[in-house]
């Protein structure tokens, strides 16, 4: 039973990152209108370190640790974290738990206004600003002649590399900028930008997206936790989370690596689209049991790890 009046989330600091924990901070404060929600930004190594990539640095628990430390000294109660930025392994005293329904899986191309294309039409020599090597490696699939520009920092930062003249596009989650864009307090903040862009939505069948994006997952120490989170839980998207994590399990992917995964559900049947270094795969016709979708995304993945071996 959980018995504080006051729930302490930590967040990083970034717009994006401070809406998404104010979603969950509503969504509590809706199921237990008694619980005030103190909000904590902190700085992570992630955000600190923009002049290298994720990869020579230490990979997404980057984005993590400064967080996890405060929740097992006790000085948070929550940190709330895009479920895809997390890394498969973490300190056996948290725990994991997705909340809230999920919101657009999908990739978007971000350019000026005005400038109306999608990714297989853009011309020779369009500088996308990406680094992820998911997105990468799709990306010179659909349209080789694009050229790729490694950039770091939020949301509003690679926006911003658009005016500046670094790139002519970014590649985003949609799922990041609709949160922003549907947060009054962000949406003005940034509003000078914001309205200064066309965004272009990409079919996750182009470019499928990462495992678990558009999830919002809350980590905890204290199992007080459970039954506040239990109160703001989707289960459709428990379980489509824990199967995307197991199929980054089976992979053994992390930040070297290239995985994505797109399961759709239709007539009460799954349908998994996967993607892993150069690599597409298919299974269909799977019956909507999580069971049977954890037995089907061990086989795909195991597939596509031999293939690349």
């Amino acid at each position: 039973m959980f018995h504080k009046d006051t729930i302490r989330i930590g967040t990083r600091k970034s717009a994006l990152a401070l809406a998404q924990s104010k979603l969950v901070g509503d969504a509590i404060i809706n199921s237990f209108p008694h619980i005030k929600i103190e909000y904590v930004p902190m700085n992570t190594v992630g955000d600190k370190r923009l002049d290298i990539s994720l990869q020579e640095i230490g990979g997404k628990g980057l984005f993590t640790k400064e967080l996890e430390e405060a929740l097992i000294n006790g000085d948070i109660d929550l940190a709330v974290h895009s479920a895809k930025d997390l890394p498969l392994e973490f300190d056996n005293r948290l725990k994991l738990m997705p909340v809230l329904k999920r919101a657009a899986v999908n990739d978007i191309l971000v350019v000026k206004k005005g400038l109306n294309t999608d990714i297989r039409n853009l011309p020779k020599g369009f500088r996308i600003g990406t680094s992820s090597k998911r997105r990468s490696e799709q990306l010179r699939i659909l349209n080789k002649d694009i050229e790729i520009f490694p950039i770091r920092g939020n949301v509003i930062t690679r926006i911003g590399k658009i005016f500046s003249g670094e790139v002519d596009g970014v590649i985003l989650a949609k799922a990041g900028i609709d949160r922003l864009l549907s947060d009054n307090k962000y949406a003005g903040e940034y509003k000078d930008i914001l309205y200064k862009i066309s965004l272009f939505d990409i079919k996750e069948c182009d470019i499928l997206p990462a495992p678990a994006q558009g999830i919002l997952c809350a980590e905890y120490a204290n199992n007080d936790m459970v039954k506040i989170l239990e109160k703001i839980q989707d289960k459709e998207c428990e379980s489509l989370f824990v199967a995307e994590r197991r199929y980054l399990s089976v992979l053994q992917a992390d930040c070297h690596t290239s995985a994505g995964i797109f399961i759709s559900v239709a007539s009460e049947k799954y349908s998994i689209k996967a993607y892993f270094d150069g690599k597409y795969m298919e299974a269909d016709n799977i019956e909507k049991i999580l069971e049977k979708l954890l037995i089907a995304i061990e086989e795909l993945a195991g597939k596509l790890k031999r293939e690349n071996v």
